[in-house]
This record gives C-alpha cells, sequence and structure tokens, in this order.
C-alpha cells in the first residue's frame, strides 16, 4: 500500500483539503449549452484540525484571573485564524468535556473550562466532532455542559449527545452552495461508563452504523458526507491494521454509483499521521494536536 507521508504537515492545522468535496457527490460536467454546473458542483473549502485536549497547563495558560475563574483561549488560537476563518467550512475535534463552578482537570480525566467554546468559535471554526473516550469522563452532565456551550457559542457539533432524538438527528452544516453532513465515532470510553439507560450518548466506531448514517445523511439532504473517527494508537506515526482495514471498507461502500462518505478526518493518535486516497477517497488517518499540554507517549 503506497501512504502519502504527512510529517511535514504542521500540528496546528494538520489537514486541509481545498476543495472539490463536491466532486465525489455530484457530476461535475456542464450541461448541454456551455452553462456553466451548479455552484453546489463546483466545490468548496474544508479546512479540519486536531485534538483540542487541554492539560493542565494549558487551563493555566488561559486563565485571566487569580481565583481561576475566568479563561480565555483566544490567544492561542489567534495564529491559525487567518487559515480557518476564510474557509467555506472549518471542523475542529472537541476531545474533552466541559467542567462546572471552576472545578477543571487536566489529566487523566479531563473537565475543561467551557470558554473554549467561544474561543473555537471566535476563530471561525463552525463545527467540532465531540465523540472520544473522554465523552463521558463527568458522565452525561458533562455532555450537557459541552454541547450546551457549544451551542451558546454558534458551533455545531456531532457525536455525542443529552437526547435519543438529538442522537438520531443529522448535523447539516453549509459549506458554499453544498450541504455537508458531519458524523464523528470514537474507538470506546476510557474512563467512565455510559449513564443508564443512554447508550445513545456518544456514538462508538461501528462499520454497519457508520454506513447506515451516511446514507441516511444523504437521504436527509447531504450533498457530501464527512466522517471523523477517534481512532488509531497514540504516539504512532504509521496508521495501525484496525485504521487501514476500516478505512477499506467504508470507502468502498457504495450507493447508487457514488461514495457513501467523502471524506474520513481521524483523530487520537496525538501526531500526524499518513493521509492518503483509498477507493477514490481521501482518508486522513491522524490529524495531530490543535491545542495540548506535554505529553509522553515513547
Amino acid at each position: 500500500m503506497m501512504i502519502a507521508r504527512s510529517r511535514q504537515v504542521a500540528l496546528a492545522l494538520t489537514v486541509v483539503l481545498a476543495a472539490g468535496a463536491a466532486c465525489q457527490a455530484k457530476d461535475q460536467r456542464p450541461p448541454a449549452g456551455g452553462q456553466h454546473a451548479p455552484s453546489a458542483a463546483r466545490g468548496f473549502t474544508l479546512v479540519a484540525s486536531g485534538d483540542i485536549l487541554p492539560h493542565t497547563s494549558v487551563i493555566d495558560r488561559a486563565r485571566f484571573d487569580a481565583d481561576g475563574a475566568g479563561h480565555d483561549f483566544r490567544p492561542m488560537l489567534s495564529g491559525i485564524r487567518s487559515v480557518v476563518a476564510p474557509a467555506d467550512l472549518a471542523l475542529c475535534h472537541m476531545e474533552t468535556v466541559y467542567g462546572a463552578d471552576g472545578v477543571y482537570t487536566g489529566h487523566p480525566v479531563f473537565q475543561s473550562p467551557p470558554e473554549i467554546a467561544a474561543g473555537l468559535a471566535a476563530t471561525g471554526y463552525d463545527g467540532c466532532s465531540t465523540a472520544s473516550e473522554h465523552s463521558l469522563d463527568a458522565g452525561s452532565e458533562g455532555i450537557r455542559r459541552t454541547l450546551d456551550a457549544l451551542d451558546r457559542a454558534g458551533v455545531r457539533h456531532t457525536g455525542s449527545a443529552r437526547t435519543e432524538q438529538e442522537a438520531r438527528t443529522v448535523t447539516l452544516l453549509r459549506a458554499g452552495q453544498a450541504q455537508v453532513a458531519h458524523l464523528a465515532y470514537t474507538y470506546g470510553t476510557a474512563v467512565s461508563p455510559y449513564p443508564p439507560d443512554q447508550s445513545w450518548s456518544v456514538n462508538l466506531i461501528d462499520e454497519a452504523r457508520i454506513v447506515a448514517d451516511a446514507r441516511a445523511a444523504r437521504t436527509a439532504g447531504a450533498d457530501v458526507v464527512v466522517v471523523s473517527l477517534h481512532w488509531g494508537t497514540e504516539w504512532q506515526e504509521n496508521p495501525d491494521e484496525q485504521q487501514v482495514a476500516l478505512a477499506r471498507s467504508l470507502t468502498a461502500s457504495r450507493s447508487g454509483g457514488r461514495p457513501d462518505i467523502d471524506l474520513i478526518l481521524g483523530t487520537h493518535a496525538h501526531v500526524p499521521q499518513a493521509y492518503e486516497k483509498v477507493n477514490g477517497t481521501w482518508v486522513v488517518y491522524g490529524m495531530g494536536d490543535q491545542i495540548a499540554g506535554e505529553m509522553s507517549g515513547r
């Protein structure tokens, strides 16, 4: 298997697909008479970045008052705003949940300041995946606080849910003239079990379910389907066997002659991993970290 290495890509913005995301979804040949193809078929710019994982050092850096009650994440994100904000669609990965009453922790159980949501909005992010092994670090209340804060900031989200109905609702985002469905899943949850009777609260990776959700997103009106996967082996620069096998299976899935999934974005490894086209579909195995403190995994 030939894999294009992505070692040269910076941590801050590991992937950036400028482009023809709508190309797979629509026939781009101009209609008879020389008229232009519909604008939805002309493509759009999409920016995506890696894990937002505020360790204690990051939380301390964002603090702006002595008692730790106020935080501002805009300064540490300001350097990438010129890339994120102009994109037709910008997606992040919010790996942690938010804490309450000034009680914030950075490792191993993460509860981040909710002000980070405003920082993401100010940077230009339109939506974030929220399915990770830390999604249940504070139980269902952590999910509620996180999604409430993202809602207040105007940042869309997918991968975790406050209600079963929300879990079943497709997250559709506008990118130029295209409707983009954003789906997200994690390999598991590391710290806490699911709250009672809330198995829907965090999306787990399941090939059949991902394909079914992608097809449902098409039915809901999606021109393009983007899938975020929290997967792989931490600190390993090469995608592992499970990543490669799942990527092959998912990208091979088709309905009516077109791929069910148009783009796969990977998180969790904490280092940039390779990206390549698999069955004609771009797969970014790992986007590194967008925000994180010092870690040692070697």
